[in-house]
């Protein structure tokens, strides 16, 4: 037998899972809300407890409709309160005054983004949509409707001159910026890395795209008279592709301080670095994808292979140095925790690069945490000449 306290709480539970839904017409209406009537056996059992909880519904005040039904007991047949319906989901927001300020914001929010932009799509948006604080969704109809209005404006993101936002808010909220304006992908670009997010969020609010810059570290002489003698810059992607003279071989380091590493000069050699997240950047660069060598060498982490493993996948044939279990066990007192795999396996991985990769995962598996021993941590000393040994290595 459900006490009125106890449907009050089944109601918010059923409000707070279900007012999306409701909001886009679903559900079924009236809907009824059993109170779990007592049954014969309660009624013979106890019937004074049977009246008792009746008499809780008598005096009950909340919103719906209370049914009753004719039961019977011992002394006769009475009737007992049977089930609460409910015409429309206001009178289910109606149990509390949480939910009925959450059902009204809801209505008034989605009236007024319908109304401002005819071509909004709502998908699963509305509960985000609801919970936005007063500020975010002024933010929101201001930062749509100046997009709207200025459709191929060519400003940079941090130039758009929409009051309250910034780079950060609008990256975080482009899924609902978007959808606003009725992308029809925008619920599929919610899933895409950070960097595919930002190119394609550039592309479809008419905004211009800063270059992706690379960290360059020029080893050959030769190519570097090229550029005024400078032995560290960045550099665009386009930038370059446009290079007249190609290096024959290619270091890429996950961490930028490594590349500041290589003193020496090296003939033939470019070494690019701080990119571990953006690997698609290096396969953009046409001397990477031709480069006779490409040695690549980062952390030993899940992150550090599954970097390696993309590379491969671009078509970058990159071979690793000191990524190997050999090197972890040599300086596992250097190693710290870190984040686990993301992925269960790596497919265009080496034999041992695999057993290493294999031996992170069980690692994750039994200790709930990463392990990470970071590039920059291994002694120079002993990293420099495995470097150069690799590069002796290049045929011819």
């Amino acid at each position: 037998m459900r006490r009125p306290e106890e449907v009050a709480a089944l109601l918010r539970r059923r409000f707070d899972q279900d007012y999306p839904r409701w909001a886009r017409r679903g559900g079924a209406w009236p809907m009824r809300v059993s109170l779990q009537p007592p049954s014969s056996a309660q009624r013979s059992a106890d019937p004074i407890a049977c009246h008792e909880w009746a008499a809780s519904w008598h005096d009950y005040r909340g919103p719906g409709t209370t049914q009753y039904q004719n039961l019977k007991f011992p002394t006769g047949v009475h009737p007992m309160p049977h089930a609460l319906v409910f015409a429309e989901p206001a009178d289910v927001a109606a149990v509390c005054t949480e939910t009925e300020q959450t059902w009204r914001r809801c209505g008034q929010r989605l009236v007024t983004l319908q109304r401002q932009f005819p071509l909004a799509r709502f998908g699963g948006l509305i509960r985000r949509i609801t919970e936005l604080d007063v500020r975010d969704f002024e933010r929101l109809v201001n930062t749509v409707a100046w997009l709207r209005a200025n459709p191929t404006s060519g400003l940079l993101l941090r130039q758009l001159p929409i009051e309250g936002i910034n780079t950060k808010w609008l990256m975080r909220h482009a899924h609902l910026v978007l959808s606003m304006l009725g992308d029809e992908d925008a619920e599929a670009e919610a899933e895409e890395a950070d960097g595919q997010r930002r190119l394609r969020l550039h592309r479809r609010l008419g905004l211009r795209i800063p270059p992706d810059l690379v960290q360059v570290a020029v080893l050959d002489p030769q190519i570097r008279a090229e550029f005024g003698g400078m032995r560290h810059f960045a550099a665009s992607i386009d930038d370059l592709n446009a290079w007249s003279r190609r290096p024959g071989t290619v270091m890429i380091f996950e961490n930028k301080e490594t590349g500041y590493a290589l003193t020496d000069d090296l003939a033939g050699t470019v070494v690019l670095h701080g990119e571990g997240f953006s690997v698609l950047h290096y396969a953009r660069i046409d001397w990477v994808l031709t480069a006779a060598t490409v040695v690549y060498w980062g952390d030993i982490d899940a992150a550090g292979l599954q970097f390696v493993n993309d590379l491969r996948g671009y078509g970058i044939a990159a071979t690793t140095v000191m990524m190997n279990r050999e090197t972890l066990d040599k300086f596992a007192g250097l190693a710290v925790e870190g984040a686990g795999p993301q992925r269960r396996t790596l497919p265009n991985l080496e034999d041992d690069e695999q057993a290493l990769y294999r031996y992170l995962v069980e690692y994750t598996d039994s200790s709930q945490s990463g392990l990470l021993l970071e590039q920059e941590r291994i002694p120079w000393a002993y990293a420099y000449p495995l470097l150069l040994e690799q590069l002796r290595r290049i045929p011819g």
